[in-house]
């Protein structure tokens, strides 16, 4: 079993919105998170209405957002956000955010645009400027430039494709647990999203305490957890879970999710076996030994190119990352 190492990349643990040095830096509720390649770390900062960045030396920047809570395009200091959740980054550069009941997007130069929604809440599908959503919070980029989006309070999956248009790839809308083809399946409260190399959609069904799955025809799967809210490890048929939040893959194919109510960082390999990288179950601030480590319902995951797990520790209003022992000891050397 690998051994991990958790550090502290930004924040002071003081609610904040404060630019500059990592260990100088302010964050309020931060929660989704994604990284660009060449490795700077991209921010929802939830409760500042902000999107930030970390760039690879460690310092904290406002990409775009005024601080006021908004729904106006434009310009990266113009523009407003409310409560942005979800972050994911197209092969370009591009940020895609879920913000309230919209999906919008930032370019290299910061304008921010809505890619899809009314802004009004509701489920209905077709061209971005005439569909609408309901709470949407974990998004993800295909290879191809598909966003796929966590449509919580409609409990379902859907997608955006290349020309805006929107479409639904899983979920009745009913509330349920249910697996099979994608027009009869169901979720409760799907919350983060991540895709496998193979294009296997992985979804964390939040209020089901599950992580399930959807293969490239449209199948919905579980593959792990039993509905029943917990902290154990082990089989997949037989671990709990505790309203999980993101969700990220490994290039071995190993899911790595964010397991708030137990306030750990817990692992899945290819075999079903689920595993418990960092956290001791009880809330806290400290750093070091995955099994010493402790979280604030830690919310947001992504993984960087050399394998450090990064989280954003939402309660404890930090960035915090999680290496294997060996990526330390190479970092070392």
């Amino acid at each position: 079993m690998e051994e991990f190492e958790v550090f502290t990349i930004a924040g002071t643990e003081e609610k904040g919105d404060k630019d500059g040095s990592g260990n100088e830096a302010d964050f309020k509720y931060p929660q989704g998170i994604a990284i660009r390649v060449d490795g700077t770390i991209i921010i929802a900062d939830r409760d500042n209405h902000k999107i930030r960045g970390i760039d690879p030396n460690g310092n904290v920047f406002t990409i775009a957002g005024t601080e006021e809570r908004g729904d106006e395009d434009g310009p990266r200091n113009e523009a407003t956000f409310y409560y942005p959740r979800g972050i994911a980054v197209q092969n370009d550069g591009t940020i895609i955010v879920s913000d309230n009941r919209k999906i919008r997007g930032i370019d290299l130069d910061g304008n921010v645009f809505t890619i899809a929604g009314t802004g009004k809440k509701g489920d209905k599908d077709g061209p971005g400027n005439e569909a609408t959503f309901n709470y949407p919070y974990g998004i993800a980029v295909r290879n191809d430039g598909t966003i796929i989006v966590a449509d919580s309070y409609n409990h379902k999956i859907r997608g955006i494709d290349l020309d805006g248009n929107v479409y639904t790839i899983a979920g009745t809308g009913e509330i349920g647990n249910k697996d099979g083809p994608g027009n009869e399946a169901t979720f409760n409260m799907p919350f983060g999203i991540a895709i496998r190399n193979d294009g296997t959609i992985i979804v964390v069904d939040m209020c089901n305490n599950k992580i399930r799955g959807i293969d490239p025809d449209g199948n919905v799967f579980t593959i792990a957890g039993t509905v029943e809210k917990g902290d154990k490890d082990g089989l997949r048929n037989e671990a709990t879970f505790n309203h999980l939040c993101g969700i990220a893959v490994r290039d071995d194919g190993t899911i790595i999710v964010v397991d708030p109510g137990n306030h750990k960082i817990r692992g899945i390999d290819l075999d079903g076996n689920v595993f418990t990288i960092a956290g001791t179950g009880k809330r806290g601030d400290k750093d070091g030994p995955g099994n010493e480590a402790t979280f604030s319902f830690p919310e947001g995951i992504v993984i960087s190119p050399d394998g450090t797990i990064i989280v954003t520790d939402t309660h404890n209003h930090k960035i915090r990352g999680i290496r294997t022992k060996k990526l330390v000891k190479s970092a070392i050397e």
